[in-house]
């Protein structure tokens, strides 16, 4: 059987993997390591990987002269300037994806997998512009994406795979709270995860694009010109110039140091003609210590574990450490020693497993994921903030998510309890935690969708109709329309929470409603005040004084007000004597203060 292969577009790296009947196979470089995430244009010639990377004139990430380092990166950008040559990344990703499904093809001699469908991964930050130009990149390049699936989601179902028992390894973390911490070249990504009746579901995710190994890689170079600079004396007017292309060469002899400083104490930077000129001084020859390399990184890793804190300490999640189970640290910045160290002050030797597979785990998780024939399902239920804080599942928790060439949409017809300032106030939450979906657990806020509709209307009267769709790239559009103002409005969300499937059994689609009552079962702060709701005969949820001024209006269509409406009806009145709506400043109130005076 040919096997679909699992693709891992880093910004640093990149690697295709596929699961043959002799075990995984990755496609790596010539030296045995990810391919780089190159690309070079020379005239009619495209240089992609190792040999794009020798080829740099300069450091930095995006486009560098004729080349272009991370072009994933600059996925959502309209146009960039490649020397003139005006591209897209769209086309720039396509002539890298080339040269690795190329490459790859080149080292399967059996001809074993199939190159033109993937599952690829994706940082859990990624947009939905960036989701749908990568899609049409890898077309454009013959693949077809199956799916997309969060890299720490990959890496944790590869970990998994690699245990001889896998489902047994699953049944020991059954119920219990995972964490991934991948850290790579371009980006820090992290996700919470829980086994459920043997399913990895995501809880949260946090990315930071900030804090990746090439900024440190920079950090190094500056550092270690820096120390030449003081062994030569040189100020800003005696330094020298650097010969064309040498600030590449040295990036990546401090890439090199970082890696060889993972086990041992100190090594030598060295790179001969760096600087214009004659003698000793061209040269760079710089010894770095350990000690030396967790100083100049110091900042940048402490905000990288940072974020640990960030995501566990939240309203949304407020997670002690010492519940997390597993920590399965992956990508080539968790073999520093001093984030190795403080991973295991955090969770503990016994619960921090760092992947011996770090480059290449998540491509090959994609890998297990396209053999297994794994489904994407929500974690989480899709919610709609009904008014009075009433709340309508509109997708449930555990709905298979869309393949290629799929979509689900979910249709919702609303009524608005309160017209008066012309809009319909649509907010879409989900709860904070996997099987938390009660009326009192708290909820996090996707965002809002605001309908024009006629503010002239009576309540309840003016019909919205809403949809609820998740297309294959995995991002959420909804829309609404007032069917009086028909002004068609559109919001998109791409921050969803996934589960991999152990079943691909139809989840039964039950929509539940539930009123959330108490303090704090929603985000603090200053909170846009939902006004629809599904029922047409919901008058229990019209603003009191707004259903005063109804009943008064149309006598014979009076609805009975409940004990809530009369009093915020009482509580808007103005006073009848000085027409004060504030009872600080009524008349009653400056008659008993002069009474106290006297």
């Amino acid at each position: 059987m040919v096997q679909k292969i699992g693709i891992d577009f880093g910004t640093t790296n990149s690697l295709i993997s596929v699961v043959t009947r002799a075990g995984r196979v990755t496609s790596f470089d010539i030296l045995g390591r990810p391919h780089p995430s190159v690309v070079r244009y020379e005239s009619d010639q495209i240089i992609c990987g190792k040999r794009a990377k020798d080829k740099l004139e300069q450091s930095g990430i995006g486009v560098l002269g004729n080349t272009v380092r991370g072009p994933k990166k600059l996925l959502g950008s309209s146009v960039i300037n490649l020397d003139g040559r005006l591209m897209s990344p769209i086309e720039v990703v396509t002539d890298y994806i080339r040269y690795l499904v190329g490459h790859a093809r080149k080292e399967d001699e059996e001809q074993s997998a199939d190159l033109t469908n993937a599952v690829v991964t994706i940082p859990v930050a990624m947009g939905g512009k960036e989701r749908q130009a990568l899609r049409e990149a890898l077309l454009n390049a013959g693949v077809y994406v199956e799916t997309f699936v969060h890299e720490p989601l990959a890496a944790l179902y590869g970990y998994f795979k690699d245990r001889a028992d896998p489902q047994e390894a699953l049944r020991r973390f059954e119920g219990k709270m995972l964490l991934v911490f991948d850290w790579g070249g371009g980006t820090l990504d992290l996700t919470l995860c829980k086994v459920v009746d043997g399913a990895i579901l995501q809880i949260l995710n946090r990315g930071n694009n900030k804090v990746g190994g090439d900024y440190i890689d920079d950090a190094i170079l500056r550092y270690v010109e820096q120390k030449h600079a003081e062994q030569h004396g040189w100020n800003d007017e005696t330094k020298l110039e650097r010969h064309p292309g040498m600030s590449a060469k040295l990036l990546e002899q401090c890439e090199r140091a970082k890696i060889i400083l993972s086990t041992h104490e100190k090594t030598n930077i060295f790179v001969p003609d760096y600087y214009q000129g004659t003698g000793d001084v061209t040269e760079i020859d710089i010894w770095l210590t350990r000690d030396d390399l967790e100083n100049v990184c110091k900042r940048l890793i402490n905000q990288g574990i940072g974020e640990i804190d960030a995501l566990l300490d939240t309203q949304q999640a407020d997670i002690d450490k010492q519940t997390i189970a597993l920590c399965l640290a992956t990508g080539g910045m968790v073999n520093m020693p001093s984030i190795k160290r403080q991973l295991s002050e955090l969770f503990g030797i016994a619960s921090l497993e760092i992947s011996a597979k770090g480059d290449r785990i998540i491509s090959e998780g994609a890998a297990w994921i396209a053999a297994d024939g794994l489904r994407l399902t929500l974690s989480k239920p899709f919610e709609l903030l009904e008014a009075r804080n009433s709340m309508l599942t509109v997708i449930p928790e555990g709905t298979l998510l869309p393949r290629r060439g799929e979509s689900i949409r979910y249709p919702q017809s609303m009524y608005c309890t309160d017209p008066r300032d012309g809009n319909a106030l649509i907010s879409f939450k989900r709860p904070q935690m996997v099987g938390k979906s009660a009326a009192a657990d708290p909820r996090t806020n996707y965002g809002e969708l605001i309908v024009p509709i006629n503010p002239a209307f009576p309540p309840l009267e003016e019909r919205i109709e809403i949809e609820v769709s998740i297309d294959d790239n995995l991002i959420v559009h909804v829309s609404g329309l007032g069917l009086d103002m028909a002004a068609r409005r559109h919001a998109e969300f791409y921050d969803l929470e996934f589960g991999l499937a152990v079943a691909t059994a139809e989840v039964a689609q039950k929509k539940k409603r539930l009123k959330l009552t108490g303090q704090g079962r929603l985000p603090y702060g200053l909170l846009p005040r939902a006004n629809i709701t599904p029922d047409k005969n919901g008058w229990a949820l019209v603003p009191g004084e707004l259903l005063k001024s109804y009943n008064d209006a149309h006598p014979y269509l009076k609805q009975t007000m409940t004990d809530m409406q009369r009093e915020e009806f009482v509580r808007y009145q103005p006073c009848s004597r000085c027409g004060s709506r504030w009872a600080k400043n009524c008349c009653k109130d400056l008659r008993h203060e002069l009474s106290n005076k006297d």
